[in-house]
């Protein structure tokens, strides 16, 4: 039987660091994982899948309509495979600083996917070019960052519905090897020093960075559901984490003001937009 995935947008409220383990010599010391084919940030299903069952255990014990579920059939153990699946979050908006504002990055493979918009014609082969979808007042070239492109204006006056509209103000897409290094070059990127336990003070020579998606990039999700053994309670079960990830977030660096997403349905309605 055929496992439909559920799709859901996030809005990152705050930068989010999952490391990629380890240190590695560059510029920054501690990166985040990447997808290997482009090289663009992502969140992994098996990271989103940890906090989202530690968040559903919490939400269990608060809601007596979810008592009855078992925790371990939902999210399986080590013996068994669980009812849920989770893809790794792709990253389908990235917000660029722009003369105009905040303009948000997009490729046509993602945006088709994602948005299923019908009526709006984006040409097949993508140039070196920012294609401009909405909010882009008519001018002959745009700064995304240090990069300073050629507008190609596609006249549409597209609707993503209530939460993303209300967010998204400036779109363009781009190629997707633009794609790649607009979002790398324009992550977040701190410095700190750990703290001596004993001293309270900061441990000599411990100095090193770390890097982050931006806050404002907007993720997509998707999540499948064993149609032989999922119901809805499955799917409310799911839903009441959406609140702990808004307010504890996920991934590392927390306790330094990192990691909440505020998650929401992403279910195409006919024409576009989500529910």
């Amino acid at each position: 039987m055929n496992k439909e995935p559920k799709k859901y947008f996030g809005i990152a409220l705050d930068p989010i660091h999952i490391g990629a383990g380890g240190y590695r010599v560059g510029s920054v010391d501690n990166t985040i994982v990447r997808e290997p084919t482009t090289n663009v940030p992502k969140i992994p299903g098996t990271s989103l899948a940890g906090v989202i069952r530690a968040y559903a255990e919490i939400a269990k014990k608060e809601n007596d309509t979810l008592e009855s579920i078992r925790i371990e059939d939902v999210f399986g153990t080590e013996e068994k495979q669980g009812m849920v699946g989770f893809y790794d979050g792709q990253i389908i908006f990235f917000p660029i600083t722009s003369i105009q504002g905040t303009v948000w990055v997009t490729t046509k493979e993602l945006f088709e996917y994602w948005l299923k918009i019908e009526g709006i014609s984006i040409p097949e082969g993508i140039e070196d070019k920012a294609y401009a979808i909405k909010g882009i007042n008519t001018t002959p070239s745009i700064d995304l960052g240090w990069l300073l492109l050629e507008v190609v204006n596609i006249p549409k006056n597209i609707t993503l519905g209530s939460k993303l509209d209300n967010f998204i103000k400036r779109i363009v897409i781009t190629s997707d090897k633009l794609f790649s290094h607009i979002v790398n070059d324009n992550l977040e990127v701190r410095t700190s020093v750990r703290i001596d336990p004993e001293t309270g003070t900061a441990k000599k020579g411990a100095l090193f960075t770390y890097e982050a998606i931006s806050r404002g990039t907007v993720f997509g999700f998707e999540i499948v559901i064993d149609p032989c053994k999922g119901d809805t309670s499955i799917i409310n079960l799911i839903n009441a984490t959406f609140p702990y990830l808004k307010l504890l977030g996920l991934g590392g660096l927390g306790t330094r003001g990192f990691g909440r997403v505020e998650i929401f349905s992403g279910q195409s309605k006919s024409g576009g937009g989500q529910e």
